[in-house]
């Protein structure tokens, strides 16, 4: 699949399982992952104002969306975190100067 099929599968599938927790979009990038393997790196966004839902929906979204991407040919893993618009952003000890 081309980067912009897996983008409109994720967001479908993301849509129909987590809009009600606020989903928006996702960002997506394809880079390897730790064992240099072909890999998505999928980002779902949420409006302001929402609350992540428990880890039962979030491992339930990951597998479907996983299922779907598979059925539909693709076959790298797609790595998902989940980011609120009102988060801070993330900011790692070691890069603070």
């Amino acid at each position: 699949m081309n980067l912009d099929d897996v983008k409109s599968l994720t967001e479908k599938t993301l849509g129909d399982l987590l809009g009600k927790y606020g989903f928006d979009h996702v960002d997506l990038v394809a880079s390897k992952d730790h064992d240099d393997e072909d890999a998505l790196f999928l980002t779902a966004n949420y409006r302001s104002g929402s609350t992540l839902p428990g880890g039962d929906v979030l491992v339930d979204a990951l597998t479907t969306l996983r299922t779907r991407l598979q059925q539909s040919g693709e076959s790298r893993f797609p790595y998902l975190t989940h980011h609120l618009e009102d988060e801070e952003g993330y900011e790692d000890e070691e890069t603070k100067e």
